[in-house]
């Protein structure tokens, strides 16, 4: 890998992640009216439920957790920068 793509995947990632930081709070809220819509779509329909459940702890997990922040940014970095040849 050249030092210019990994230069850019890096600035990426700090971009992204302190968009995340910057967005905390938002995060947390859609987190919790998904967590309350999933616990109701619980009821009624389970595999609704559980298809809300997931992203729902996932947003929960981003909001609260600062490692859990930092990779979402690598991972979201590392999709942002796969398909491109700077060479």
């Amino acid at each position: 890998m050249s030092n210019r793509r990994r230069l850019a995947r890096e600035r990426l990632e700090i971009y992204l992640l302190h968009l995340i930081l910057a967005y905390q709070r938002i995060i947390l809220i859609g987190g919790l009216f998904l967590l309350v819509y999933a616990i109701a779509a619980l009821f009624i329909n389970l595999v609704a439920g559980l298809a809300a459940l997931v992203p729902a702890t996932f947003l929960l997990l981003v909001s609260n957790s600062y490692q859990v922040a930092l990779y979402t940014a690598r991972l979201g970095a590392w999709l942002g920068t796969l398909g491109r040849h700077d060479d």
